[in-house]
């Protein structure tokens, strides 16, 4: 018999089976999120952003959601962990000293094991090039900062149900 666990987001009981099949990801058959479980990780964002009291503050947050969150405080360290840990999804500051997040998606976009992975910018610039700007690179999505921790978390579930979407045709 499979456990049954609540989703995080619609605390709906669901069945998680112990051996998935193809050993990937399960989502919740009601609203898409993945679904934490013993044998499967957690979704994982990586958090690319030179702003430690903002990585601090948002990531107890989103490990309350069910997230795995890996920080990383400049762009070389966050390529280097993309690469190692593939996460579901990046969450990008746009202004970092020495690689800004356009050249971060650049380098990301590059590699064909991250090409899919969506990238959520964010910024505290009120420049109204930025968004186009990302989508030239590469991103996903652009979100303001400071954005509310609840407003990051919805977008990081509407994009993983999105991704789940397009993995299913």
């Amino acid at each position: 018999m499979s456990p049954t666990i609540n989703c995080p987001y619609c605390q709906l009981p669901q069945e998680v089976p112990e051996d998935p099949p193809g050993g990937g990801e399960v989502y919740c058959s009601n609203c898409g999120v993945p679904l934490p479980s013993t044998t499967l990780r957690p979704p994982t964002v990586l958090w690319i952003d030179d702003d430690p009291l903002l990585l601090g503050l948002c990531v107890g947050v989103l490990e309350g959601h069910g997230y795995r969150v890996l920080p990383a405080s400049d762009g070389a360290a966050g390529l280097a962990m993309a690469t190692q840990e593939r996460p579901d999804v990046i969450l990008l500051d746009v202004l970092m000293p020495t690689m800004s997040g356009f050249e971060v998606c650049e380098h990301l976009r590059a590699d064909p094991r991250l090409q899919d992975t969506p990238i959520m910018l964010l910024t505290a610039l009120r420049d109204p090039t930025v968004r186009p700007r990302g989508v030239k690179v590469g991103a996903t999505s652009t979100l303001r900062k400071p954005s509310n921790p609840a407003a990051i978390v919805e977008l990081l579930d509407t994009v993983l149900r999105q991704k789940r979407g397009s993995h299913r045709g």
